[in-house]
């Protein structure tokens, strides 16, 4: 008897095991499909199920995908700010654009083998994504993929990607560097053989002093040295063709930088907010200079333009306020808005003949600008005043126009930025000829204490009287349509402003910090006012208004709380 019991005790010890095994099998594919099931219910897919279009809560933390799922589209989980782990199946085999861009809290992820494609800005801005390991089978991964990631790993089988010493991403078949992890520091030396730096390429890379580019190179993409604030140095190899957009913004410590005679083109915002940048050298080639090229390259004393630009970009040498002096070639035919704004220190500007157009606040706060004689359109008059005789516009008066000052008769718009900052200026005639009132045209005329807009008007633009802080009196005609945004911001002074039946809407902050303002008549015509448009109004006891404004309209306006409402 006892024999036989020892015969079964095994028996039944196996076939327990074989129960418990099974059990545990069973409770981990309950536990699998419980988690797919969760998952599932957070999403929002295609029709036939097999794509994940979008995220049902942007404030998931956790999220498991569904096997069966072929593919994430982009834009898919864009800023889940609270998502730390998603677990991606193996039928998975293409991650959208965007998909998981400004995921900041996510952690880890892992990339099955079946995936084969990763789109542009899939993991932008995933600065806490410690490390991100590509497969064997990934042969396509897009620009900015991996932006803010603080390390890319790459299977030594891949064939077409890998990482180098310094754990810098290339594609070997296309010969294009595609991230440096935002650690990378000191010097940096890109491999020969590389033909382009991709967009994004050095994104952050805070610690970054010096990069030495081979001569294979001939594209340097978009915001490739973006934010590179310790990059010091760099030549520029005479192979690159192109300097994309934003490529050294913000490049603080970039004191100076040589551009090569092979570039034809300087990419808009190439170089913004360079401010230690303090001299640079176009070469002939060059045959434009992108918008916001070189603002707020603080430290910028002088510049040569060479014969062979044509165009000047908007804002393409705003807020350069040390820049003392500037050559505009004859081959130069346009110079965009705000061009050279607030260029302070420019004391004289020349306009030759060939210039045919202008922007709006091109030459805000330079000192004096001249125009050639021969000049078909644009012309000078005694004060100095720069108008556009084609288009009967005025465009620019001297920060030192001062006294009275009356608008000829031909104008029929005044510019966005025409008067900026004319402190000395007290009064202005303005003709029944001009229609139209530019942004800022008469922003920051501190002295300006009376202004008579003429029938003729009928729009004022943003902040077109924005800190005139002596106006003691504002009249607007019936003519005039809409208030621009901060429109009268500022204007200390008045005590009452009439606003006609003509006006339909008026801007953001359009009364902003009108402190002497008491009452306030809204006609029934108005059907908009902007937000903050009475912030500031510290006097203001009364204001009627249409009955159509609710009291969430109220809100928006900012009124002080000793202000009356009164509903017509």
């Amino acid at each position: 008897m006892k024999t036989r019991k020892l015969f079964v005790l095994p028996a039944i010890c196996c076939a327990l095991a074989l129960t418990l095994g099974a059990y545990g099998e069973e409770k981990q594919e309950n536990a699998k499909a419980k988690a797919e099931a969760e998952g599932k219910a957070k999403l929002i897919f295609s029709k036939d199920g097999k794509t994940i279009t979008r995220v049902k809560d942007k404030g998931i933390k956790s999220v498991v995908i569904p096997n069966g799922v072929t593919s994430i589209e982009g834009i898919a989980f864009p800023y889940c700010k609270n998502l730390t782990s998603i677990t991606i199946p193996d039928s998975v085999t293409s991650i959208g654009k965007s998909a998981f861009s400004g995921c900041s809290s996510l952690t880890s992820i892992t990339i099955p083998d079946s995936v084969t494609s990763i789109g542009d800005y899939a993991f932008f801005k995933c600065k806490n994504l410690t490390s991100i390991t590509i497969p064997d089978s990934v042969t396509s991964i897009g620009e900015r993929a991996f932006s803010g990631v603080q390390s890319v790993q790459v299977s030594t089988k891949n064939p077409v990607f890998s990482v180098d010493g310094s754990g810098v991403l290339i594609n070997k078949k296309e010969k294009k560097l595609l991230y440096a992890p935002p650690s990378l520091s000191g010097n940096y030396t890109i491999p020969t053989g590389v033909t382009s730096i991709g967009d994004y390429a050095f994104f952050k890379c805070k610690n970054l002093t010096s990069i030495t580019i081979p001569d294979s190179v001939t594209s340097i993409g978009r915001e490739a040295f973006f934010g590179c604030s310790s990059l010091k140095s760099i030549t520029i190899p005479d192979s690159v063709t192109s300097i994309g957009e934003w490529a050294f913004y913000s490049c603080d410590s970039l004191t100076s930088i040589t551009i090569p005679d092979s570039v034809t083109s300087i990419g808009d915002s190439a170089f913004f907010g360079c401010d230690n940048l303090t001299s640079i050298t176009i070469p002939d080639s060059v045959t434009s200079i992108g918008n916001s090229a070189f603002p707020y390259c603080k430290n910028l004393t002088s510049l040569t333009i060479p014969d062979s630009v044509t165009s000047i970009g908007n804002s393409a040498f705003a807020w350069c306020s040390s820049l003392t002096s500037i050559t505009i070639p004859d081959s130069v035919t346009s110079i965009g808005d705000s061009a050279f704004f607030d260029c302070k220190n420019l004391t004289s500007i020349t306009i030759s003949d060939s210039v045919t157009s202008i922007g709006d606040g091109a030459f805000s706060l330079v000192q004096s600008v001249q125009v050639s004689t021969k000049n078909p359109v644009f012309s000078v008059d005694g004060s100095g005043v720069l108008i556009n005789k084609k288009e009967k516009k005025l465009l620019y008066a001297p920060p030192s126009l001062s006294g009275n000052y009356a608008i000829p008769d031909s104008v029929t718009s005044i510019g966005g930025s025409a008067f900026r900052h004319c402190k000395d200026l007290t009064s202005i005639t303005i003709p029944d000829s001009v229609t139209s009132i530019g942004d800022s045209a008469f922003s920051y005329c501190s002295s300006l204490t009376s202004i008579t807009i003429p029938d003729s008007v009928t729009s004022i633009g943003d902040n077109a009287f924005s800190g005139c802080s002596s106006l003691t009196s504002i009249t607007i005609p019936d003519s005039v349509t809409s208030i621009g945004r901060y429109a009268f911001s500022g204007c200390k002074t008045p005590t009452s402003i009439t606003i006609p039946d003509s006006v339909t809407s008026i801007g953001d902050g359009a009364f902003h910090s009108c402190s002497s303002l008491t009452s306030i008549t809204i006609p029934d015509s108005v059907t908009s006012i902007g937000n903050w448009a009475f912030s500031g109004c510290s006097s203001l006891m009364s204001i009627t208004i249409p009955s159509r404004f609710t009291d969430e309209d109220v809100k928006r306006w900012k009124l002080s709380s000793r202000c009356k409402i009164i509903r017509k």
